[in-house]
């Protein structure tokens, strides 16, 4: 029976800098195979106002903190940051923690050109937005060979899913149906033809009895994903990390 990567989001949208603390040491103490950071200015949802840590640099501590365990973005958007500073924040959080960085990124879509625009930052729409984004990725894939940095591209639009297979080390596919993400699974594989891409999944996992949040993970599983990054509404919430690695994880798997 081969084992199936699990992965979790951190306590990011918090004033209470001891709740994400304390969820890096749950997260790494589960065993877990990765941790990750979501790269806003804002929060993704309610109101703008309430605090957020910022992910590279609360991500350098966690570099610091850590020692075995993966960590990475979901996602870095393309846009936020000049290229070639976003590479060399990378290369320097992976010094730090060396072979354990992945950078995941995405293009942002309509719903990111309110928070570009609040802090001062260009959008990019339509086909300036696909083009902004490969050349990212593409210049990220140049700076960062030989760093062993992995580097994840994030989407579901045809553009991102054949950029994905082309360029990254793997393709995430955010939330959606066990159904879609086959679909898009198989879309990557097509356009990769015998380049290797690792497929993986990220989304919300609400608060559910076990057995249904296995069958929710597996049905994923089942369509392809073999790295499976969880989020939770409140996961600073004592036990929730725990109950997934003890009572969920065990029955993901592939047979």
């Amino acid at each position: 029976m081969k084992e199936i990567l699990f992965g979790v989001t951190l306590p990011q949208f918090t004033a209470d800098r001891n709740r994400f603390i304390d969820g890096v040491r749950r997260a790494e103490s589960c065993h877990f195979d990765s941790i990750w950071l979501f790269d806003h200015l804002w929060p993704l949802s309610g109101s703008k106002q309430r605090p957020i840590l910022e992910c590279w640099t609360a991500l350098a501590w966690v570099a610091e903190q850590t020692r075995e365990i993966s960590i990475g973005t979901l996602v870095t958007r393309s846009s936020l940051r000049n290229p070639m500073v976003l590479a060399h924040m990378a290369r320097t959080v992976a010094d730090i923690a060396p072979g354990r960085l992945i950078l995941g990124i995405g293009s942002g879509d309509n719903k990111s050109r309110s928070e570009n625009e609040a802090f001062g930052i260009p959008y990019w729409s339509g086909a300036d937005r696909i083009t902004q984004f490969e050349e990212t990725v593409c210049l990220l894939r140049r700076e960062l060979e030989g760093s062993g940095i992995r580097i994840w591209v994030a989407g579901r639009s045809d553009d991102a899913l054949s950029l994905a297979a082309r360029h990254a080390d793997a393709w995430n596919g955010w939330a959606g149906t066990a159904a879609g993400f086959a679909r898009d699974a198989s879309t990557v594989s097509d356009y990769a033809r015998d380049r290797a891409v690792e497929l993986t999944w990220g989304g919300v996992l609400p608060t559910q009895e076990p057995a249904a949040a296995a069958a929710t993970l597996q049905s994923f599983v089942a369509a392809g994903a073999r790295h499976l990054v969880c989020t939770y509404p409140e996961p600073w919430r004592p036990g929730v990390y725990e109950e997934l690695a003890e009572d969920v994880r065990p029955w993901v798997h592939l047979t």
